[in-house]
């Protein structure tokens, strides 16, 4: 049967920088139904390219991943949109999209604003789950560059055998 790997206690998660005190940790505390800035994993503004990794230090056959975004009436998911979720046996800060195996990428059209939960089936056996992005939202007007704000992470799937 299929567990949430996100939450044994095995289970490393990092971003590709750190905004202020919003690490990648609130992504996996297990709070779903309050999802708003001071609740999530967010990185530093002004990079080109944004990254959260869930490590699950041993390979898994994976069934899906779901990622809850901020739910703020203020603060619509909009940079939520043009991320792609890979899997992959090397971190990402050793791989590119080109070594990882893909399992979705969103194609949300500028200005329009994607769901704040996705479940994304994703049938690979892995030991790394990736969530990348080099999309900058417009309405960031000074620029923010790659952001990305995860509130909760949750990959399901079973030790691979």
């Amino acid at each position: 049967m299929s567990q949430n790997l996100s939450k044994r206690n095995t289970t490393k998660v990092s971003l590709s920088s750190v905004h202020e005190s919003w690490d990648a940790k609130l992504a996996i505390d297990g709070i779903r139904t309050q999802t708003d800035y001071k609740l999530c994993s967010h990185t530093a503004l002004g990079s080109s390219k944004a990254w959260f990794q869930v490590d699950l230090k041993d390979y898994y056959s994976l069934k899906s991943v779901k990622i809850y975004y901020r739910s703020e009436t203020l603060w619509p998911p909009y940079r939520f949109r043009q991320f792609y979720l890979d899997v992959s046996n090397s971190s990402a800060n050793v791989s590119s999209t080109l070594l990882r195996t893909p399992c979705y990428q969103d194609e949300t059209p500028e200005l329009e604003i994607p769901p704040a939960l996705i479940d994304i089936p994703c049938r690979h056996t892995a030991r790394y789950v990736i969530v990348e992005t080099t999309y900058e939202a417009s309405e960031d007007e000074e620029g923010d560059g790659a952001v990305l704000e995860i509130c909760e992470i949750e990959v399901y799937g079973i030790l691979f055998s």
